[in-house]
């Protein structure tokens, strides 16, 4: 698997690179604004992602599902940008509307126009994840890599340099943040990655309907990782708010080796059969468990360093939030896999039923937790749904595939397969010479990552 490996070190480069970009933009973000600046600016981040969420009818997972009908593939790409803006201005349009109703005060939200602001990234948001799915789907991971890298370039050195100028206001960063949204788009057209001549109107109903049918698993999923910001945001204010989100920024760059692997991945497990999707999705869960724990364990190690250095003192209750985030994120980052194998099935229920259960345990959790004991009663009450979630998914996966579940459970042999391969794809180094694995080694022990 040693080009496996190489598309994960690719992807893996331009996922820290990101990081490193994330943190300095994040950093410079919350010294310039401080926790309730940062609060407020991340609220309307957070309804416009919201809206993208939803709005997207679970678009990516309908392509995927049927991408594995070859014949579907080339209008699959061509419809991809037009019905992404489609169904980005519409559910912008509709979160915009739906603030208004509320109030904006509802939301700890200074006016309306911030709401206006954010919701332009909707379209481009859907865009960019319906072209960057197609991306991977055809195997250009170097694309994906890219363009995720290009996007938080710009927003790194253009948030910089308004606050070298003392101009970085909650407004000039969101206004940045949406621009930044729109790079990944424009790389994926510059490079012809999501273009396809054909466009199939009767295809991109079946899109929507597809995606429908699944979309309120997904949607869960991302109500579950975002639900606790307005829940906290009604319970305890602005600041808090600043606060938790940091700390959920910092837990989610545990995953981002898990993340990295199942989407490199993610051709092989849709293009493949489904024994040899299985047995490819039971071998690399394995190499994943490992990346997660190691993730989760560097970041709780260096948390304490991390935020009082980088982002200052107003910040270091986020700290022990970090802590109590982790295992439920790291969780999360094992499971990516076995939940993806599961869409492959084409039966939405195995996908819908283990979210709506989680994000339920989470709103009530939420709801008797963060009265008691404010954010750390949030991440505790997310952390132990992201668990539930993990272990839902992972159970329905083994039931499903007759395998058991047991065999996702890393070895010794594994680590050490998963070192090798990692020291073999280091410049300089040689890596061992291995056939390109077929159906035939897919039964085989371990093989280097």
């Amino acid at each position: 698997m040693a080009d496996t490996a190489r598309q994960v070190l690719g992807m893996l480069g331009s996922r820290a690179a990101c990081v490193v970009l994330s943190v300095v933009t994040s950093a410079v973000i919350a010294r310039s604004l401080e926790p309730e600046g940062r609060g407020i600016y991340y609220m309307a981040v957070t309804v416009a992602t919201t809206a993208t969420m939803l709005g997207h009818l679970s678009g990516e997972q309908a392509q995927s599902a049927l991408w594995t009908d070859a014949e579907r593939r080339e209008a699959l790409v061509g419809n991809s940008v037009p019905l992404a803006l489609v169904l980005g201005t519409l559910s912008g349009l509709a979160a915009t509307a739906l603030v208004a109703v509320i109030g904006p005060e509802t939301l700890d939200l200074p006016g309306q126009y911030l709401v206006m602001v954010a919701c332009l990234s909707v379209p481009l948001g859907i865009a960019s994840n319906y072209t960057g799915n197609i991306a991977l789907l055809r195997g250009r991971v170097r694309v994906a890599n890219w363009s995720m890298l290009a996007g938080a370039l710009a927003q790194c050195a253009a948030v910089a340099a308004l606050s070298a100028s003392e101009r970085l206001s909650v407004v000039a960063a969101l206004i940045v943040w949406v621009a930044a949204g729109s790079v990944p788009l424009l790389v994926f057209t510059a490079v012809g990655a999501a273009s396809g001549r054909r466009r199939d109107l009767k295809l991109a109903r079946t899109t929507v309907a597809t995606g429908a049918r699944y979309h309120l698993g997904p949607a869960s999923v991302f109500l579950l990782l975002n639900a606790d910001i307005y829940m906290l945001s009604a319970f305890a204010g602005a600041r808090e708010v600043g606060i938790y989100s940091l700390a959920v920024g910092l837990a989610g760059y545990s995953r981002m080796l898990a993340d990295v692997v199942s989407q490199v991945m993610l051709k092989r497990q849709f293009n493949a059969s489904d024994t040899e999707s299985a047995d490819v999705t039971v071998r690399i869960t394995r190499y994943t468990i490992l990346l997660a724990l190691a993730s989760a364990l560097a970041l709780t190690l260096a948390a304490p360093v991390l935020v009082s250095a980088v982002y200052g003192a107003a910040y270091t209750d986020a700290v022990p939030l970090v802590m109590l985030l982790a295992p439920g994120v790291m969780a999360l980052g094992a499971s990516r896999l076995p939940s993806a194998y599961l869409l492959r099935l084409r039966r939405a229920r195995l996908v819908v039923l283990p979210s709506v259960i989680a994000l339920a345990v989470n709103i009530a959790l939420n709801v008797l937790l963060i009265p008691v004991w404010g954010a750390a009663g949030c991440a505790l009450a997310s952390s132990l749904a992201y668990v539930l979630l993990a272990a839902f998914q992972t159970r329905l996966f083994a039931r499903m595939t007759g395998i058991q579940a047991r065999r996702l459970v890393p070895s010794a042999a594994d680590l050490l397969a998963l070192l090798t391969s990692a020291r073999h794809c280091v410049p300089g180094k040689r890596a061992a010479a291995s056939p390109t694995p077929d159906s035939r080694h897919l039964s085989a022990g371990p093989p280097p990552l």
